[in-house]
């Protein structure tokens, strides 16, 4: 009854999120062992997509299945099959053998060789798709720090021992969950035009770097006015931190592939800049103290949708302009026996 249930969820929640995941940009956060395998029903005729954990060897691939379930049934005595690797859509066929469990191996066809379509790397193409996915991304990731501010707002905190530290540590938290949905929806428009930088070194970057901002901005809650005391200096030096955070981690991935890539920290940092300006601008006449918990929530959802759609539009400007000055372009250059793959640069076309 259990494992019937389990297989239920699976089938019906699991594997059309992972097979969606696994047709999108974003396909490397699995694809290095799941993939995308369509089968024809032999009585149904109809095509039968599932997501299938594999182990590669060459131009041959296998997997294992459950007894109880069906699908591989549809293989016995061989067939053709289509499978997504990767990201790029291949042809093979599969036999299945029981040892002692259904054990299918795929054979792959050579894959036919095409050119690529040009990515959108100067274009209005891929400022709209990093505009709309960045902001929608902020915007989710936005509403767990606005919620987690509002709680932590709450007078029973004030009773602990250690409340403001506590408070900090939320907000920091949330705030890292924040650089997660946003750089996952980053990912999913820069892969389009750099599929080179992996999925989750991006969020991983974009995620330490909203921590990162978070601590700064958190410091008030810990130390309170105090922080206003300290030196012009420290204060301008967490200011830059709190900004240049998350686009210096980016640049790190960045600077491998495109020429230029600094500039990224600079227009990042003035993105945010110009966006929590534009938050503060919206949320702070509409903030007043003894405000319902649901009512700040809202305040804070309402500049933070502003507050997204800034720096979404400021952030994607500077990422086509970025990619005007040229990608690196790696291929081997022999110069003897110990010769070794240098990067040269190549301005899109």
């Amino acid at each position: 009854m259990i494992w019937k249930a389990l297989d239920r969820f699976q089938t019906r929640l699991v594997n059309p999120v992972v097979a969606w995941v696994l047709r999108t940009p974003l396909h490397d956060l699995l694809s290095r062992r799941i993939a995308l395998l369509t089968v024809t029903g032999r009585r149904s005729g109809a095509a039968i997509r599932l997501p299938v954990q594999y182990e590669q060897d060459g131009d041959m691939l296998t997997m294992v299945s459950s007894s109880r379930r069906l699908w591989w049934r549809n293989l016995e005595g061989g067939a053709p099959v289509r499978i997504v690797l990767e990201g790029e859509a291949r042809e093979g066929y599969a036999k299945v053998r029981r040892d002692p469990s259904p054990m299918v191996s795929i054979r792959l066809e050579a894959a036919v060789e095409v050119e690529a379509p040009a990515l959108p790397r100067e274009s209005a193409g891929l400022w709209w798709r990093w505009t709309r996915a960045v902001t929608l991304g902020e915007i989710v990731g936005f509403m767990v720090p606005a919620v987690a501010g509002a709680w932590v707002a709450a007078p029973g905190w004030g009773m602990l021992g250690i409340g403001p530290l506590l408070q900090a540590a939320m907000i920091v938290l949330a705030g890292a969950v924040e650089g997660m949905f946003l750089g996952l929806a980053q990912a999913y428009a820069l892969r389009t035009a750099l599929p080179e930088v992996a999925t989750r070194d991006w969020v991983r970057a974009t995620a330490w770097g909203a921590a990162i901002a978070w601590t700064v901005g958190a410091l008030p809650i810990v130390i309170g006015e105090r922080v206003l005391q300290w030196s012009p200096v420290v204060l301008a030096l967490l200011g830059l931190m709190l900004l240049a955070a998350m686009g210096l981690l980016q640049w790190q991935l960045l600077r491998r592939h495109v020429r230029g890539a600094f500039w990224w920290v600079l227009a990042t940092a003035g993105s945010w800049l110009v966006a929590l300006g534009v938050f503060a601008l919206v949320t702070t006449p509409l903030w007043q103290e003894g405000q319902p918990a649901w009512l700040i929530v809202a305040i804070g959802v309402l500049g933070g949708v502003v507050m997204a759609a800034t720096v979404a539009v400021l952030t994607g400007a500077a990422l086509v302009r970025l990619f005007h000055y040229g990608l690196v372009h790696h291929e081997p250059v022999h110069h003897g026996p110990d010769s070794v793959a240098v990067g040269e640069w190549r301005r899109p076309e």
